[in-house]
C-alpha cells in the first residue's frame, strides 16, 4: 500500500475468537462523506463473510450494521481515558500501538498553586495510572471510532 492508503478496521469477537477485516482506502475517503458510509459497508460486509465461513453459523447483516469501523494510521493512535481524574480525556499517541500503561500528571488545581506560593512545601508529582480496558472476550476494548479505552489503576 502506498502512502496515499489507509487500512479500515472492523472487529467483532464471536464465542471467544476475535474476528476482523481490513478494508485499503484511499486518504481522500475521509474527505467524502458517501465514500465513508461505503466503505463502512464494505468493511462490514467483509467481517461478516470471514466470520460467517471461519464459524460455520448464519450470521445476519443486523449482528454487524451498527459495529465500528476505523482508520488504522501507521504512525499514531488515539486513547481516551475512563475513570479517574482523566476521565473523558483523549490523547494521541506517536504510535500505532499504545503502551501497557500510561501515567499521567495530575491536575493539583488553584489550592495546589494557592499552597506553593504561601510557602507551603509542595508535594512530589502525583500522577493517575491507565491501563488497557478489556472488552468482550477478553480483548482491548475500543470506542466506536476506534480509539484505545484505558482504564484509571488506583494504587
Amino acid at each position: 500500500m502506498g502512502p496515499d492508503t489507509l487500512t479500515l478496521r472492523c472487529q467483532t469477537v464471536i464465542d471467544g475468537r476475535l474476528y476482523w477485516a481490513l478494508v485499503p482506502v484511499d486518504r481522500m475517503w475521509e474527505t467524502d462523506e458517501y465514500a465513508q458510509e461505503h466503505a463502512r459497508r464494505t468493511a462490514r460486509k467483509e467481517l461478516r463473510y470471514r466470520a460467517t465461513k471461519h464459524t460455520g453459523r448464519d450470521l445476519t447483516d443486523v449482528d454487524f450494521d451498527t459495529l465500528p469501523v476505523w482508520a488504522e494510521h501507521p504512525d499514531r493512535c488515539e486513547v481516551e481515558c475512563v475513570g479517574g481524574p482523566r476521565d473523558g480525556q483523549r490523547m494521541t499517541w506517536n504510535s500505532a500501538e499504545p503502551p501497557l500503561a500510561i501515567d499521567l500528571p495530575v491536575d493539583e488545581g488553584v489550592a495546589g498553586l494557592l499552597a506553593a506560593v504561601e510557602g507551603e512545601p509542595i508535594s512530589a508529582l502525583r500522577k493517575a495510572t491507565y491501563v488497557p480496558l478489556m472488552g468482550d472476550g477478553g480483548f482491548f476494548s475500543r470506542t466506536q471510532d476506534g480509539a484505545w479505552r484505558y482504564a484509571f489503576h488506583a494504587s
